[in-house]
């Protein structure tokens, strides 16, 4: 029994009064011989009182009642009880007897008992006004944690990692936290697509802790992407991540389809044990719309300092949010720089309707004059300013025939001469005489007996008429017609 302690009253209760100092105070109370009076029975009291009990022994006398009859009366002795037959010989040792009727050593041992009985009797009131906390059984074990969704402060759905189910769990003010850097910090949100070590209570619904910096998590941010979601991962030619069946696409705070991200998104990839959980788009993209390019040759179109790429009609080209620069060159026009503003989600219309086009002057050096000039049908003069491309050149004149030739306009001038032909028309000239037998010449040239039908090409002519015994005939004719006629009258 001595490895045991009562706390002392009034004290600490790291301080406490040994079963055996009360033993020993007992066998003290015994050896007294002293006589059989209340101050005896007093006097041990006050030794023990001496333990800095609450109350000072005036205090406890007066609260009993006991302070007077302990100064001013002895206690008198009990009267031995008298047999039915006079005998007044006592049933009960003297020596034995005591205090109401109980021997001096019964009264100390129940006094004694009293005393620890008090001493019990306060230390359980006291445990009662400050109870010892039972501890919380923990699990002992850290589970990974993605959290799917955040129902309000107090509760949470995450994705149990290791288990591969879903469960809801409880926060509390007692939750610890650890950041990415293992430092603890103040209780604080949790957010949609955190991945942590989680420690549960053994029940294994309410977080005891909640750890970021496990070394099996990670996190990185990336561009340059894609997404292949029939393999389930994100690539470029120098790295391939993996992706979990739940993991979660996030932009805003909203969760997106992982086909809906494009190379040029920047990503906060965050890994568990080198398994994507966790995609938080950082800069998101929209799209350039190109419109009105079908009519530049040879277009491309360079999105600030990455390669050029081919011009197309209807293009939807992917850019960041943000402000580029876009260069769009051709054959035919001008290189074109503009700046843009692209929003995330949003399709910027990029119009290259009017688009400058390259520019050469055609230049015509013609051997007539007066002539009219055509270029792709529509009338023009020379020198022509016009853009660069391919021309089909036409000159008319009367009495030419008609000129053309292709042209291709690829540099600032191009000089085209033209020489056109006349164009031999016919008309038919008649001559008859008023005696039979005259002969007919043309430009001194014998062409027969009138009368006669000659064709002859549009222009000026002499005609001569002979006879023998006749004067000659003579007349100059212009053919400008479909017929001349010409009747010589011989004389």
């Amino acid at each position: 029994m001595k490895d045991y302690h009562f706390q002392k009253d009034n004290q600490d209760f790291g301080q406490t009064v040994r079963l055996d100092d009360i033993n020993e105070k007992v066998k003290q109370l015994n050896q007294n011989t002293a006589d059989d009076e209340l101050g005896d029975a007093n006097a041990f009291l006050d030794a023990f009182e001496s333990e800095k009990f609450d109350m000072p022994m005036e205090e406890q006398e007066e609260a009993e009642g006991l302070g007077d009859t302990r100064k001013t009366e002895p206690v008198q002795r009990p009267v031995p009880p008298v047999d039915e037959d006079g005998d007044d010989e006592a049933e009960y040792d003297k020596e034995e007897d005591g205090y109401f009727g109980l021997s001096k050593r019964t009264a100390t041992l129940l006094a004694v008992v009293g005393v620890i009985a008090c001493i019990l009797g306060f230390s359980l009131v006291r445990c009662g006004f400050h109870p010892s906390k039972a501890p919380v059984e923990v699990s002992g074990q850290a589970f990974p944690m993605l959290v799917k969704e955040v129902l309000d402060e107090e509760e949470v759905i995450v994705y149990d990692i290791a288990d591969g189910d879903k469960k809801t769990l409880k926060l509390t003010e007692k939750t610890k936290m650890t950041d990415e850097a293992g430092r603890a910090v103040a209780h604080g949100g949790v957010n949609v697509g955190d991945i942590f070590l989680a420690e549960l209570d053994k029940d294994g619904e309410t977080l005891l802790s909640i750890d970021y910096s496990g070394a099996a998590i990670q996190t990185e941010e990336v561009t340059g992407l894609e997404v292949d979601t029939r393999k389930q991962t994100l690539f470029n030619e120098e790295e391939t991540h993996e992706y979990g069946e739940e993991a979660m696409f996030l932009y805003d705070e909203e969760e997106i389809d992982p086909e809906d991200l494009e190379p040029c998104d920047v990503l906060l990839l965050k890994l568990y044990e080198d398994v994507v959980w966790s995609v938080e788009v950082q800069e998101y993209h929209g799209y350039i719309l190109v419109e009105n390019a079908k009519n530049i040759k040879d277009g491309m179109i360079q999105l600030d300092e990455e390669e050029p790429i081919p011009l197309e009609e209807g293009a939807k080209i992917p850019a960041k949010e943000g402000s580029h620069t876009v260069t769009v060159t051709g054959s035919n026009i001008e290189t074109r720089k503009d700046s843009i503003l692209v929003e995330a989600g949003k399709e910027f219309e990029y119009d290259l309707s009017k688009a400058q086009e390259k520019v050469g002057v055609i230049i015509v050096n013609a051997n007539v004059s007066d002539y009219k000039l055509y270029i792709n049908g529509a009338a023009a003069e020379s020198p022509a300013v016009l853009p660069l491309g391919e021309y089909d050149l036409v000159i008319l004149k009367n009495g030419y025939t008609e000129w053309n030739q292709h042209v291709s306009l690829q540099q600032d001038s191009v000089t085209v001469h033209a020489e056109l032909q006349r164009d031999i028309q016919y008309g038919t000239l008649t001559v008859t005489a008023d005696v039979d037998g005259a002969w007919v010449y043309i430009n001194g040239e014998e062409y027969g007996v009138a009368p006669m039908q000659v064709n002859l090409p549009y222009g000026s002519y002499n005609v001569t008429v002979e006879k023998s015994g006749y004067a000659d005939f003579r007349q100059s004719i212009q053919i400008q017609g479909s017929a001349a006629t010409i009747h010589a009258t011989m004389e």
